[in-house]
């Protein structure tokens, strides 16, 4: 049964049918005769039938008690007065929308119901984990991104990544995986994207379950006419689809949305090699997102290929960086390379290197023993003790 509540305050079984029908399947409809706390308790939108409102009563103050009550529910009028006079008295007196009563396309329901549904579950409903991966170099920050959700969604989370690489994706690549819808394709379906369309649209990456969503959809082309404020909305969004949303930055550099993306963020990857050029970059990166003491707290410093014998310190990047913790990330550059070649992420492979255990602290998996490794510490314990002299 889905989450989603549509509430209509109606006594019409028909009318209910009718609006079951036209959302079909993505939220079941519940017959009210007056709001409660609890039924108000969890999201819903709430529609106030026409007809149920009591002829000695004017629609303005059946709609003003609704409203007062919804508790900031959308609230949609549900009437067969569709006049304009009509349409602007009711958002007047506090509709959020009209639906037409009769409507005989079932698709103008939807259309309305959808995106005050996803306004609502964006406003209202539990919202999964969000993690950004940035960095200078565009490419490694996205072979971290993907390892790091490959493990999430190997551990057993619904896990999204949203890969903004350009010219194309990187993390298409390492999981040689054909990416054909892209961001620019979700802000078009936003009105109607759930978890189950995610699913049925969007690349997967079956050894694992990642879904991976691009800004390029596939094309090699960065795509026009979406504006800072349609991505931060689309965020919002499947973060309510997802248990895990892994976002690699890459070409996004535009200041205000990277810093609308921080302040939802839940954790931050900063990575960085020992590099004066490269920290550099990274610095203008988080200047861009206008660091203050709240995302500096939850900025992870990653140190790409650390080498400790560089005497540009990992410590050291961490306090010009101002970041609330470091991590060093040590890395096989011949593996690496060969693993993106491959399009086999390292994180399939498993394995307990370093690199590995680095990538399962960052984003917070547990390691779990291989059946070989269990097999070697059973034997370990029970190799005889031999007695001290």
């Amino acid at each position: 049964m889905s989450a989603n509540r549509i509430l209509l305050l109606s006594v019409d079984s028909s009318l209910a049918q009718r609006i079951d029908d036209a959302m079909k399947g993505r939220a079941t409809t519940e017959l009210a005769q007056a709001l409660t706390p609890e039924l108000i308790k969890r999201p819903c939108v709430i529609l106030l039938d026409r007809d149920a409102v009591p002829p000695e009563r004017s629609l303005a103050a059946a709609l003003s008690i609704v409203t007062e009550g919804a508790g900031g529910r959308p609230v949609v009028l549900v009437t067969d007065e569709t006049d304009a006079d009509q349409i602007l008295h009711a958002i007047r007196a506090g509709a959020d929308d009209v639906i037409p009563r009769g409507a005989a396309d079932s698709s103008e329901i939807a259309a309305i119901l959808g995106r005050l549904l996803n306004q609502m579950a964006a406003d209202h409903g539990s919202s999964g984990r969000l993690s950004l991966v940035m960095g200078a170099d565009q490419e490694s920050a996205a072979l971290v991104a993907t390892d790091m959700a490959v493990s999430r969604a190997r551990s057993g989370s619904s896990t999204l990544l949203i890969d903004c690489t350009m010219p194309t994706s990187a993390a298409e690549a390492y999981l040689d995986l054909p990416v054909r819808y892209g961001l620019a394709s979700a802000i078009a379906d936003i009105d109607r994207l759930d978890a189950s369309l995610l699913s049925n649209t969007l690349a997967r990456h079956e050894p694992s379950g990642l879904m991976l969503l691009t800004l390029d959809g596939g094309s090699g082309a960065e795509p026009s006419g979406i504006a800072p404020a349609d991505i931060a909305a689309l965020i919002r969004l499947l973060r309510t689809c997802c248990g895990d949303v892994l976002l690699c930055t890459g070409s996004l550099r535009h200041s205000g949305l990277l810093r609308t993306l921080a302040s939802l963020a839940d954790h931050i990857d900063l990575l960085c090699a020992q590099s004066i050029r490269e920290m550099e970059a990274c610095r203008h990166l988080l200047d861009r997102m206008g660091q203050d003491e709240a995302m500096r707290a939850k900025t992870q410093l990653l140190v790409w290929d650390h080498q400790p014998g560089i005497l540009l310190d990992s410590r050291r990047m961490a306090d010009v960086l101002q970041t609330g913790s470091v991590l060093p990330l040590p890395i096989d550059p011949v593996r690496a390379r060969n693993a993106l070649n491959a399009g086999r992420p390292l994180a399939v492979e498993g394995g307990a290197d370093r690199y590995m255990r680095a990538i399962r602290q960052a984003c917070g998996v547990e390691a779990r023993l291989s059946t070989k490794g269990l097999d070697r510490l059973r034997r370990l314990l029970q190799r005889p003790v031999e007695p001290t002299a």
